[in-house]
């Protein structure tokens, strides 16, 4: 029996080491404060066929909660990302050399909802001042919407009167069981919901977009275009439209810088 050479085996070792650097990475998350519809390897496989094919190099997932996505987007570690919070990926485009290429149709207004009961007798944002206040994950894009709204109006450490779950449709929870005074939601349906069942919205944010795409610039020019034409067009063909639907998606419209360059200075990135 021929065995290979010492030789053949060290080149067969170069050609997968090389193989295996040209994969790209497409770093996702989610949200922390939404539960997900399955595996994020299932349901983003279509997608990354897709890439894949685009870009004629190999793209593979990675999913990572916000505290290493913001680390890794920091580091540049990130050739495409797909987050749905916005503070992270502004934060990304303006300090860590990303370009923002789109963001998800139908999460362009999205709004952090403050929910009262009916009988309560606050009235506005100013009425939350020494009020316990339940949020979601203080991670979340929703309670940082929400604190940047209570800076605005000259709340000192608003933070220190927050109680945090974990998920989005547990805040009327905490409402109804006198854990809080007020709760906040990035969730329509919650705020829907919520207001069906005989509540109140005190308040809501300015909108900000979120659930955004971003390329690294080690990308070419040329990549990162491919990469924004094909999720401008996703939704005008079966393929993409299948893709759009294992994740939640209806499609993707243009990155806007003006609304993004206003969103940044109203979080304070």
């Amino acid at each position: 029996m021929k065995f290979p050479s010492l030789l053949a085996l060290t080149l067969l070792a170069t050609s997968i080491n090389s193989v295996s650097a040209q994969d790209l990475v497409l770093a996702i998350n989610e949200g922390v404060t939404y539960q997900d519809g399955g595996p994020a390897s299932e349901r983003y496989k279509p997608l990354l066929q897709l890439l894949s094919k685009e870009l004629k190099q190999n793209v593979k997932l990675q999913s990572i909660d916000s505290a290493g996505f913001a680390k890794g987007l920091a580091e540049n570690k990130f050739d495409i990302a797909f987050i749905h919070a916005a503070h992270i990926g502004l934060r990304a485009v303006k300090k860590n050399g990303y370009e923002g290429l789109a963001t998800a149709k139908g999460f362009t207004g999205y709004r952090a909802h403050v929910l009262v009961s009916n009988a309560s007798p606050l009235k506005s944002m100013q009425d939350l001042r020494g009020k316990k206040i339940g949020v979601p994950s203080i991670d979340s894009i929703t309670t940082v919407m929400f604190t940047a709204n209570l800076r605005e109006l000259n709340f000192q450490q608003p933070e220190k009167s927050y109680t945090a779950t974990r998920y989005q449709d547990a805040v009327p929870f905490m409402i109804d069981n006198g854990f809080v005074d007020a709760g906040v939601t990035g969730s329509i349906g919650v705020a829907r919901d919520w207001v069906a069942k005989g509540g109140r919205i005190l308040a809501e944010t300015k909108p900000i977009p979120v659930k955004q795409f971003l390329a690294s610039k080690k990308l070419s020019d040329s990549d990162r275009e491919k990469i924004k034409a094909l999720l401008l067009t996703l939704s005008d063909n079966e393929n993409g439209k299948n893709a759009l639907a294992a994740i939640g998606m209806t499609g993707f419209v243009a990155w806007n810088p003006l609304t993004m360059n206003e969103a940044s200075i109203r979080l304070g990135l």
